[in-house]
């Protein structure tokens, strides 16, 4: 299988994290959306130049992090789901993922608008909103995190890959937005990291 998007992403690293956890071999090609470097190349995986996409064995490409990391839990081998099946462990463990994706958007947003934007264009007030909410989601999220382990338990799961890939990514591209503020967050990225699949794929 071929991904498609740099690690940098925090959904590109999502669906990378999860195929290493789950023994999967992926091959990374790391094409740019937007900057330096041929940004049209993606249109032949995705016309809506987005990213990851996974493109599977036999040529099938799949789009959007959430609906890939579904396909790959739908076919995961035996033990190796990060998403509970069902019942209230479900449910506790996609809402972890919806604040660890609310974090996402808002950092991507923020980078877009205060790293990419020319500075003459950029809207402090705007700014300042996407710095409150991820803020907040990071702080939801910090309530939640177990003082060992994961939420996963002794392994990451899917609400792991999430957060630590929101963390990480908000962390490198505007660390003022939670350098020093979430001690637990940072404490679970930095265990995340002892993990290869989060090592290897670390965007800085």
């Amino acid at each position: 299988m071929q991904l498609i998007g740099r690690y940098l992403s925090p959904y590109v690293r999502r669906v990378a994290i999860w195929c290493a956890l789950q023994g999967r071999e992926v091959e990374n090609l790391p094409l740019p959306v937007m900057g330096a470097g041929d940004t049209e190349a993606i249109r032949d995986f995705h016309p809506g130049r987005r990213v990851p996409v996974l493109v599977l064995d036999d040529g099938t490409k799949l789009v959007d992090s959430w609906a890939i990391c579904d396909w790959l839990d739908d076919t995961a081998p035996e033990g190796r789901r990060f998403i509970p099946a069902t019942g209230v462990a479900r449910r506790d463990g996609l809402q972890r993922m919806a604040l660890a994706q609310a974090a996402s958007e808002k950092a991507v947003a923020l980078v877009y608008d205060n790293n990419r934007r020319p500075e003459e264009y950029h809207w402090p007030e705007w700014q300042e909103r996407l710095r409150d909410q991820i803020r907040g989601s990071f702080s939801a999220l910090e309530a939640l995190v177990p003082d060992a382990g994961f939420f996963g338990g002794d392994a990451p799961d899917g609400a792991d890959i999430a957060a630590v890939c929101a963390y990480h990514f908000a962390f490198v591209t505007n660390p003022d937005v939670v350098d020093g503020r979430f001690p637990k967050l940072a404490a679970l990225a930095e265990r995340a990291m002892d993990v290869p699949a989060f090592r290897e794929t670390y965007p800085g």
